[in-house]
């Protein structure tokens, strides 16, 4: 009976049973796209209000929906298996999400009742899995003590924002995020010296880092189907119509370039603290790919009329964080030689690159939207271009790489 129990049913997978080199499951994959339907809700909030203020709340709203990932990732990278209790989990987990993405429309418009109904059964559950850890494992209990206390805090703040005012939930949706973000780096020195006294070190696995660039391409893809989904608005669809088509569709591969050439097929340096920069450099630049969304469809919405100079500010300021995340990212992951040859030169020029972003909306006045879309899409080319010609030039031409 307990054999079948444990086939079945079965409880966690043990913290020492991790596997840093798998396959990334069917189930995970499913798992991230109801994902998409939330990013999505954020990104259209934001192409139809495209206002600072409209932009912080969305962030909040990502900040959660993010945190609930990341959780559920790292979970199932943890302790996750083929039984049907994950399997289970993992269903109730993507209908709280799906409800949260009903109802983020609600809360910009400061229904917020529907919104903390839904994450509430999302933290609820994150809370319990990693709770029920301990239960299962005893020798678990020292790391997720940190998680569980700050999740219950957190969950409570959030139950209290039901029956506030839209301006106090907010305020206590701040304080929940702060809870649920902080467990990591609060219990980072219990962590690294128990797991170092079993002689081991924790760090980001090679099927976490995938999932982070899994999760990217989804957040990306909202550029794209913004583009789409602005032009296909446009019922005059003149000639200019199309170029700026083609310039956001590029816009949005050129940063897809950029993030993964700069840090796909490698792994982070070894250590607890990398693995927490993996969390939190991802943060920011996650965030920034649905500005950049929203932006591209607000541009294309109405591409005769002058863009206002908020919209111009967002759009840059997003494309530099991410310019700037993504070059944090490549110093924390351990570099081969043919990886290095792409990643020095080209993390030196987005540097530069992420300053003259900053410096284009200044001139914003006068440059139609076209202009605005060709000066970003061409600024961003140049270290896609750079990079690429290392590449060749060390792969066909190095004089060492021709000898190997």
């Amino acid at each position: 009976m307990e054999d079948n129990y444990n086939l079945w049913w079965g409880p966690p997978r043990n913290f020492a049973d991790r596997q840093n080199e798998r396959k990334i499951s069917w189930l995970e994959l499913f798992y991230d796209l109801v994902y998409v339907a939330a990013v999505g809700q954020l990104t259209h909030h934001i192409a139809a209000h495209p206002t600072w203020q409209s932009v912080g709340y969305a962030f909040l709203l990502f900040s959660l929906v993010f945190w609930s990932w990341v959780n559920g990732s790292q979970y199932y990278d943890l302790h996750g298996n083929d039984s049907i209790r994950t399997r289970l989990f993992t269903f109730l987990q993507m209908l709280a999400v799906a409800g949260v993405a009903i109802t983020i429309q609600d809360a910009f418009e400061g229904h917020q009742q529907g919104f903390v109904i839904a994450f509430s059964v999302v933290q609820l559950m994150i809370t319990y899995l990693w709770w029920s850890v301990g239960l299962f494992d005893r020798s678990h209990r020292i790391f997720n003590r940190f998680f569980t206390t700050n999740y219950l805090l957190a969950l409570l703040a959030i139950i209290i924002s039901y029956f506030t005012t839209y301006e106090v939930a907010t305020l206590l949706w701040g304080v929940a995020l702060l809870l649920n973000l902080t467990p990591g780096l609060i219990g980072a020195r219990t962590i690294v010296r128990v797991v170092a006294e079993s002689g081991q070190v924790f760090s980001a696995s090679a099927a976490i880092v995938e999932r982070f660039g899994l999760f990217a391409i989804i957040v990306l893809a909202e550029s794209i189907l913004a583009t789409v989904s602005g032009v296909a608005e446009v019922k005059d669809k003149h000639p200019t119509v199309w170029i700026a088509f083609i310039l956001g569709i590029l816009i949005a591969f050129l940063l897809w370039c950029l993030y993964f050439d700069m840090t796909s097929e490698q792994e982070t340096k070894k250590g607890y603290s990398y693995m927490q920069w993996l969390v939190f450099l991802h943060y920011p630049l996650l965030g920034a790919f649905c500005v950049v969304g929203g932006c591209i469809k607000t541009v294309l919405a109405d591409i005769d009329t002058p863009l206002p100079s908020g919209v111009q500010w967002m759009f840059c300021v997003a494309l530099a964080v991410t310019v700037f995340m993504i070059v944090g990212i490549a110093r924390i992951m351990e570099e081969e030689e043919e990886d290095r040859v792409y990643i020095r030169p080209v993390s030196r020029l987005l540097i530069g690159i992420g300053i003259v972003l900053l410096v284009i909306p200044l001139f914003g006045q006068y440059l139609s939207n076209l202009a605005f879309l060709g000066i970003l899409a061409g600024v961003l080319f140049i270290p896609v271009f750079i990079g690429i010609r290392s590449w060749v030039r060390y792969k066909f031409f190095s004089q060492q790489h021709i000898k190997e």
